[in-house]
């Protein structure tokens, strides 16, 4: 389970909000993306100031999302006594593709995060290749591919050169032992 810091936590409470409000019981990367532009932290704000069509009206229009809040929005009783939504499968596996290309860049201490993760990170996850907030970005014409720097920048320390984010999951350890042994690896 990932621990995240107090403005992350906010952007998937408010992403929670979102599927709520939509009738839904999961929350998906389009929800958390949603969240992010509502809650406006340090790296949303650097994000939008380079890429000012994002928006929460240009993001649920892309979504096909209705637009605008309901009611219920500012009634915080009514939203706590519901269930609170669960991440949807898409979320968890964008995590799981965010957390094994972050993984390698930590032990490389290319990136070095701390106790827990913030609002760069759930930022890395909607920007992952296949999910619903990455195609909503693209219809908007901003490439994931182009955000993902300045979002690490933010999460380097000052002056430190800033990582390439991985294509592709790098093989773990067991994966290349068995490539090697099957010969279809390339050696250390």
């Amino acid at each position: 389970m990932l621990l995240y810091d107090a403005p992350a936590a906010e952007a998937l409470h408010v992403a929670a909000d979102e599927a709520r409000r939509l009738g839904a019981t999961t929350y998906e990367t389009g929800h958390v993306l949603l969240g992010l532009l509502r809650t406006a932290d340090a790296v949303t704000a650097t994000v939008t100031l380079d890429h000012p069509q994002l928006t929460e009206a240009a993001i649920r229009t892309a979504l096909g999302a209705p637009s605008g809040r309901t009611q219920e929005d500012g009634d915080h009783e009514a939203r706590s006594s519901r269930s609170t939504p669960e991440p949807s499968a898409e979320f968890r596996r964008a995590a799981r593709q965010f957390t094994a290309k972050w993984r390698p860049l930590v032990r490389s201490r290319r990136l070095r995060p701390g106790l827990k993760l913030g609002t760069g990170e759930l930022w890395l996850t909607v920007l992952e290749p296949g999910t619903a907030s990455a195609r909503a970005l693209a219809s908007l014409g901003v490439e994931p591919v182009d955000v993902r720097p300045l979002v690490l920048a933010t999460i380097v320390p000052d002056g430190a050169p800033v990582p390439d984010w991985p294509e592709e999951v790098p093989a773990g350890g067991v994966r290349r032992l068995l490539d090697r042994l099957r010969g279809t690896g390339s050696a250390p």
